[in-house]
């Protein structure tokens, strides 16, 4: 979510292993992306649905239009319910999303279903790419002008749903440039990005990522925590009729924060299901998978055509920096990841040299109580004599995207 940028690819000459970069060539939208503008993402998902023999590029347009329509079933779920930004590590819940809708009442399963709709998503997404063969080629060129997200469920885009407007300040810096003799906003040029093979085992690993956290999610099972804490909310919200807020502790402007807090503390003091944490370090080490083909596809790659994210001879569409070396550099960050997931490396405990293990954890979770774990006993039965991982790789990594910003860049290379 977090998929596009708002610049695009200067004109540049850089050395790269002593040879200069080939200058970016341009790419013409297809007319399956025109037809995303003036449709959106359900109505053209549907039909290449419909299709009884979809080529290499409608398979690939079908995954990806799996991933993004989830996205914006997200966004129209949190616009429904009135749900505010909740941090880049839940799907969907990173953005500021226009206001629209009064907000309806949230039921305390609402949150569990759009987990399992996006898991659903996920799992067809990956279905779609499974029917593109190892050595099929294809090219499909979308404009980022052309993508937009139906927020509020009426089948017509409105001015605040294309990706430019809903992305901007998430993916970019959030800057508006203004016309030096009018005054007024100057549009931004918004990139081509054709898609292709390498392109396929980017999309796949993002799916398991995602599925990997819903899972994770579904493991502590968010339903219970919610009904207490909205049962709760309604006597609380009773209490207050006819009361000077004043004259309270916490005003109610609080309730933001403080509820779901509770939620997620109250979640972390059940006992996940194993099967789930299980599916999460499985989906997880398929990401790292598939992020590998990846970078082993792009580099293969001689062109410079309305490139996503580039190998150290190409330049992206997007207008985003990866400086040579980028993915070697996040290679040695994922085989951390590996490593930590397989209890080969350990997470450093806060309070002693001790290390935690994950793998461990994930195979056989507790649960995890707050106060447990800051003070330690409820993870007296994951330390480990393995050595912790090292932030070098990180640090690595981050140094040389300082110009780009690590965050956003493992955004984009997942």
């Amino acid at each position: 979510m977090k998929l596009v940028s708002i610049c695009t690819a200067a004109g540049l000459t850089l050395l790269s292993l002593g040879a200069a970069w080939a200058e970016p060539q341009p790419v013409e939208p297809s007319a399956l992306s025109r037809e995303i503008g003036e449709r959106g993402i359900a109505p053209v998902l549907e039909r290449l649905h419909a299709l009884p023999s979809p080529t290499a590029d409608e398979r690939f347009a079908i995954a990806g239009l799996e991933f993004l329509g989830a996205v914006e079933t997200a966004w129209h779920w949190r616009e429904t319910y009135g749900v505010r930004p909740l941090g880049p590590m839940i799907f969907g819940f990173s953005t500021d999303l226009p206001e629209g809708m009064e907000p309806q009442p949230m039921p305390p399963e609402a949150l569990a279903d759009l987990t399992e709709q996006t898991l659903a998503a996920m799992e067809r997404s990956r279905a779609a790419l499974a029917g593109i063969g190892p050595d099929e080629d294809f090219g499909l060129a979308i404009s980022m002008r052309d993508l937009w997200f139906d927020i509020n469920g009426d089948g017509k885009r409105a001015e605040s749903e294309g990706a430019a407007e809903l992305l901007d300040g998430v993916l970019w810096s959030g800057v508006t440039e203004f016309d030096q003799e009018t005054g007024a906003p100057i549009a931004p040029e918004l990139p081509v990005i054709r898609f292709d093979r390498a392109d396929a085992a980017w999309l796949s690993a993002y799916t398991h990522l995602v599925s990997g956290g819903a899972e994770l999610l579904l493991a502590f099972d968010p339903t219970p925590s919610l009904q207490r804490v909205f049962a709760m909310r309604e006597r609380i919200d009773k209490a207050r009729l006819n009361v000077d807020p004043d004259g309270m502790l916490l005003p109610p402007m609080a309730d933001g924060a403080i509820d779901p807090i509770a939620a997620a503390f109250d979640m972390l003091r059940r006992q996940p299901d194993a099967k789930r944490t299980r599916a999460a370090r499985a989906h997880w080490q398929q990401t790292i998978a598939e992020n590998r083909r990846f970078w082993t596809l792009v580099g293969q790659e001689s062109d410079n055509a309305g490139e996503w994210i580039p190998n150290d001879r190409q330049v992206s569409a997007t207008g985003i920096a990866f400086p040579p070396g980028t993915g070697a550099a996040w290679q040695a960050v994922l085989a951390d990841g590996e490593a930590l997931l397989k209890g080969e490396r350990s997470v450093i405990f806060w309070r002693a040299p001790l290390g935690i293990d994950l793998g461990a954890w994930l195979e056989n979770p507790a649960p995890l109580p707050v106060d447990g774990v800051i003070q330690g006993w409820a993870l007296a039965d994951y330390f480990t004599d393995a050595p912790p991982v090292s932030p070098e790789s990180f640090d690595r990594f981050a140094d040389m995207l300082t110009d780009t910003g690590p965050f956003l860049a493992m955004v984009m290379l997942n």
